[in-house]
């Protein structure tokens, strides 16, 4: 069977019978199609469905399923379309409201109870410069961006927000309002930092010419540009691990983490992701770490005030659980706040206030 993906708009206008009913604690999913067509429609989710069979069932002209809510805010899917042999990726075509991915767009749900962070209305304000740096042992330079609040100068010292995957953090997930709104409180700078494509999954998966690579050139760099108070490092999936890395690698250069969904990975909680090719490698960082089932391991050099989210219906959720016993056993300060969502950009957002302001107002 071969299996390719189609616009939402391919499948033809939208039928008043398709389309989700969202209810307070359940929605049905509903894909019209009075001839039966179709051979066959299945929800495609990144988060764990419990019991639910995602396959859909066929009545009176109709494809439907049913989900009792999870225990989430919002939820973001997409389908699979069978039809003569092929098997067809779409957004749903009966609900307007999308997401951008990645690995392409999302149908999104929100129940009745979800409200959005009132900061996304903040303009966010401020210059940004490019901080140009050599690439020393890695294979390029790490694509640096330094955002700053307005009419803040570079001689006033302000804490430093260092950022993985930051111009993604900053576009889909509005962080530069966040900072903006912040701002107007006490001034924090950012710090985009971008992979270079191709290079994200090498640098980001615990790799120790990487760390040392922020902490002997990259905070240097900015340092040098910028009078900087505490740097509190940001980072999500397999960014939260390289940051999480790098303070334990270079205990100095951090002063603070907000890590969130970590890829925490171990063999016993994520057999599920022993295809990843660095996986091996994740799982000998979390373990040098201490989170592995014997969590044996010497104190850290230096324990930093910690943040960790996670989605409340995510796969990783049992290793964040995991880390946040490690750290907390080894006399880390830590913060753990479970979001009502999944690994998603929006539930990295909807985390930041008010617990990244917290995180960083405790900081001097």
């Amino acid at each position: 069977m071969s299996a390719r993906h189609r616009r939402p708009d391919e499948d033809g206008p939208t039928d008043p019978g398709s389309g989700p009913l969202i209810g307070a604690d359940r929605v049905q999913f509903r894909v019209a199609d009075a001839e039966h067509a179709l051979d066959g429609v299945r929800l495609q989710v990144d988060w764990m469905l419990g019991q639910t069979d995602p396959e859909f069932g066929w009545s009176a002209g109709r494809w439907t399923l049913d989900l009792p809510r999870p225990a989430a805010w919002r939820l973001e899917y997409q389908f699979t379309v069978r039809r003569d042999g092929d098997t067809v990726w779409t957004t749903d075509p009966g609900n307007p409201r999308r997401v951008p991915n990645p690995f392409g767009d999302k149908s999104e749900i929100r129940f009745p109870d979800y409200r959005e962070p009132p900061w996304l209305l903040t303009p966010a304000t401020g210059p940004i410069s490019e901080i140009v740096t050599p690439g020393g042992r890695l294979a390029q330079p790490v694509p640096v961006r330094l955002w700053s609040p307005a009419g803040l100068p570079s001689d006033q010292a302000a804490p430093l927000l260092l950022v993985h995957d930051g111009t993604d953090m900053a576009r889909r997930g509005n962080l530069l309002s966040w900072a903006a709104e912040h701002a107007r409180t006490r001034p924090v700078r950012v710090a985009l930092l971008d992979p270079p494509d191709g290079l994200r999954d090498e640098w980001y998966s615990a790799d120790p010419d990487y760390s040392a690579h922020l902490a002997e050139v990259v905070l240097p760099a900015l340092t040098a540009r910028v009078l900087t108070g505490p740097v509190v490092g940001l980072g999500a999936s397999l960014g939260a691990l390289a940051m999480l890395t790098l303070q334990r690698r270079h205990p100095g250069s951090i002063s603070g983490l907000a890590l969130q969904s970590g890829s925490f990975f171990t063999p016993s909680l994520d057999p599920q992701e022993s295809g990843y090719r660095h996986f091996d490698r994740v799982c000998a960082a979390v373990r040098q770490i201490g989170a592995g089932p014997d969590r044996s391991v010497d104190a850290p050099p230096r324990t930093v005030p910690t943040l960790i989210t996670c989605g409340s219906i995510e796969e990783n959720r049992f290793n964040n659980e995991a880390m946040v016993a490690t750290l907390r056993a080894q006399g880390y300060p830590v913060t753990f706040r479970l979001v009502p969502d999944a690994h998603t950009m929006i539930g990295w957002r909807d985390a930041w206030y008010p617990a990244l302001d917290e995180l960083v107002a405790g900081l001097r």
